[in-house]
């Protein structure tokens, strides 16, 4: 499992390679033999709720995923320093769009910002991180959004 937490943290997996992992995983479980005994969401559950605690790897990947949106969001690694000097330096990373020259991988990020904006809470301080336009502060969307660029 350490070596699919890395590449999961890494960048987005195909779900092929997803499929391949858990069937791995299923085969070691039930020793090879033929059908599984209890479904796969069951397995993946956590113990407290009866589940053996595997992660799911669908999941899994997203929630680490979001891990490298909030480091690009606060600029916290080099990776991320060098997305806002060359792929966000003309937009915001909420109105990127997805389309265009973007790699595979960068697009499945973007993808993930609905989720990610349900799970925000903005503080704006004294402003100088904090875009009024354009980042989603208001019930999760930005104003440009709701209003467009007419009510700026």
């Amino acid at each position: 499992m350490n070596m699919q937490t890395f590449w999961c943290s890494t960048f987005p997996l195909p779900i092929f390679v997803i499929k391949q992992c858990e069937r791995v995983l299923r085969r070691f479980l039930w020793g090879g033999m033929g059908r599984c005994k209890v479904k796969w969401t069951d397995i993946c559950k956590p113990q407290r709720e009866g589940g053996l605690g595997i992660k799911d790897l669908r999941k899994w990947n997203e929630c680490l995923l979001v891990k490298l949106i909030w480091n690009v969001l606060k600029e916290q690694s080099l990776w991320a320093k060098w997305c806002h000097a060359y792929l966000i330096y003309r937009s915001n990373f909420w109105t990127l769009p997805t389309g265009g020259l973007l790699s595979w991988t960068w697009r499945r990020i973007l993808l993930l910002r609905p989720m990610v904006k349900e799970h925000f809470i903005y503080v704006c301080g004294n402003g100088e991180s904090f875009s009024l336009w354009y980042d989603p502060w208001l019930h999760g969307e930005s104003v440009h959004a709701l209003y467009g660029h007419r009510a700026m």
